[in-house]
């Protein structure tokens, strides 16, 4: 894991509940705008998601948490990383959500009680 993958996931832990941030929003908070498949990226590699809500919205697969892994996050100050709060541009989920596909996104974004309107966040919703 990079320097640059840590602080992705110190940006991305941070993202309160009900709320999201762009790719594009996370690369520059991390300090290039430019990034934002990098960010991408790093989302998919996601080593500490909220897997057990995306089991709750509809995720079958057979990931699962590494401890040791979990354990280095917390010691670090990050704890999980909700990889399902970063969103497109257009406000649209991620084509390539590693926990599902776009469709467990969703659900976890409403179950977290973000406003959608079809399969994209509502203008009203907080964006970072």
């Amino acid at each position: 894991m990079t320097d640059l993958e840590l602080k992705i996931y110190r940006i991305v832990a941070g993202i309160p509940v009900g709320q999201v941030m762009t790719y594009g929003q996370v690369a520059e908070a991390a300090g290039n705008k430019n990034l934002a498949r990098v960010v991408g990226n790093a989302m998919h590699k996601n080593p500490v998601p909220f897997v057990e809500l995306a089991r709750e919205c509809g995720y079958t697969g057979d990931f699962e948490i590494n401890s040791e892994m979990e354990a280095r996050f917390r010691e670090m100050g990050i704890g999980r990383v909700p990889c399902h709060r970063v969103v497109n541009a257009s406000g649209s989920m991620g084509k390539n959500f590693g926990l599902g596909g776009p469709e467990v996104q969703e659900k976890m974004l409403r179950a977290e009680g973000v406003k959608m309107h079809s399969s994209s966040i509502d203008s009203g919703t907080a964006v970072l």
